[in-house]
């Protein structure tokens, strides 16, 4: 096992599961507001894609089902969610470890969730390489450089953002079944010391109510990354 990333960390696992929108905009309102790393696992309160902030919505539109679409602040392709288990880790700026080069805290980050995995009961699972990656929008049927897979097969995935409030690195875990302990025991591999929160603080839940309504509930932010952020 690799040394901790981080001497202390918050984990969030919020059990109410939520709109896309409210997720996206809680995952930004932590990174904005919370002084140090932070795990948050959440759920969703109907099947959703999300898709990378890259992403054409337009030229995907006819392929995707029927359900609530959000356009993530994060890279990478669509991700279908409702039975996956999802996740997100945000490292504040000023954080040494907000300065890792993407392909490389993609690798670290991945790497702690596959022996995770493998330590939780789900063998097999190891870092896709530059044979196994293909070049489709649908995330899951196409494994990038250090995606998990367990043989051919992608089970875990993200995207990524970097800029001036930090890194925010939005992952989701399919096609493998996970114990309810699984995200605490995550938390202590990525952190000496973790600090369990049960609810958000009034301060995020106020900035990510104004999140939503701003951007990620607009058409505008999913059409074409347009908010009426101030």
């Amino acid at each position: 096992m690799e040394e901790a990333f981080f001497d202390e960390m918050e984990l969030h696992v919020d059990v109410v599961p939520h709109s896309g929108a409210w997720n996206m905009a809680v995952d930004q309102a932590l990174l904005e507001l919370v002084g140090r790393p932070v795990l948050r696992v959440y759920e969703w309160d109907q099947p959703t894609v999300t898709m990378g902030y890259a992403q054409p919505f337009a030229k995907l539109a006819e392929a995707l089902p029927d359900w609530p679409v959000i356009r993530r602040w994060t890279g990478g392709g669509v991700v279908f969610h409702g039975e996956d288990f999802t996740y997100t880790l945000m490292v504040p700026a000023g954080h040494v470890w907000a300065e890792t080069r993407p392909v490389e805290s993609y690798r670290l980050i991945h790497g702690a969730l596959a022996d995770g995995l493998v330590a939780s009961g789900v063998p097999g699972c190891r870092l896709a390489e530059a044979e196994d990656v293909k070049d489709l929008p649908f995330c899951f049927e196409a494994p990038a450089l250090h995606d998990v897979i367990r043989g051919s097969v992608k089970v875990a995935g993200a995207g990524q953002r970097r800029g001036r409030l930090g890194l925010l690195h939005q992952g989701s875990v399919q096609r493998v079944a996970l114990k309810p302990e699984f995200w605490e025991a995550w938390a202590a591999r990525l952190a000496r010391k973790v600090i369990r929160h049960e609810g958000l603080p009034e301060a995020v839940r106020v900035r990510a109510e104004e999140l939503v309504l701003k951007r990620y509930s607009l058409p505008e932010w999913l059409e074409s990354r347009d908010d009426v952020l101030a």
